[in-house]
């Protein structure tokens, strides 16, 4: 259900190995049906295109020597350091989750892209998932905002997330207006891209890969705090907000 991974475009057939193929199958399928199942209503759509660019800290050298020429993420687009995901969703999806705290906003994600030097993961959205928390989940002293992906890229699992927290000690009761978020709803675009966080860790992106038949240690896992965040399109203008 994973991406197609582009080199560039005079090189993309010569070099899409055995499992190349399927990815890009699986990749189509998965939009395809998450356009079936969306329900549509372009009169009361907002959809919100976000873009964010960030670097990271390059793996160690074993590490990338250790990555499979299979791997959905090549050796070569990690020397780089730098990542950008561009991703929307329409903020006129109501909240499927009874808990006054948690708001599950399914199917609500249209498009969720990471690219990674000359590779573009194309993240499925019949599997993405927005998920706003005030407190809710049993973590009253936690709010979060969360987007996240999985995909499959042969036999390799690949999960993609953008998450933002504010959290504080576990006695403490952020719910309501106690904390940055007074509720589950989905928050103005222009605050959810500067979402005042707990720390400049707790704004991250995240990029997880895992081997066939070893979920226990990712092949690779790479997290950054280095964000630049923004709206792009109409709401840009009413935003003005970036987060960093």
């Amino acid at each position: 259900m994973l991406a197609r991974p582009i080199r560039s475009p005079n090189t993309l057939r010569a070099s899409c190995s055995a499992p190349r193929p399927v990815i890009r199958s699986v990749a189509v399928t998965g939009v395809v049906l998450a356009a079936l199942l969306a329900p549509v209503s372009p009169a009361v759509a907002a959809e919100v295109l976000v873009r964010g660019e960030a670097s990271f800290k390059v793996p160690a050298d074993t590490t990338l020597a250790a990555l499979p020429a299979d791997a959905p993420v090549r050796a070569a687009d990690l020397r780089g350091g730098m990542l950008s995901f561009e991703l929307s969703y329409d903020d006129a999806t109501p909240d499927a989750d009874a808990d006054p705290w948690t708001g599950r906003y399914e199917r609500a994600i249209r498009a969720f892209r990471v690219r990674i030097g000359d590779t573009l993961l194309d993240m499925p959205v019949s599997s993405a998932r927005l998920v706003v928390s005030d407190g809710g989940q049993g973590r009253m002293y936690r709010e979060s905002v969360q987007f996240v992906a999985d995909a499959r890229a042969g036999g390799y699992t690949v999960q993609a997330g953008w998450v933002q927290l504010n959290q504080a000690a576990m006695t403490a009761d952020l719910r309501g207006a106690t904390g940055v978020l007074d509720g589950d709803r989905l928050p103005a675009p222009s605050r959810l891209v500067a979402l005042p966080t707990s720390g400049e860790f707790d704004r991250a992106f995240y990029l997880r890969i895992d081997a066939p038949g070893d979920a226990a240690r990712p092949l690779l896992y790479l997290s950054t705090s280095k964000l630049s965040v923004g709206l792009v399109g109409p709401a840009t203008a009413a935003a003005g907000a970036t987060a960093r």
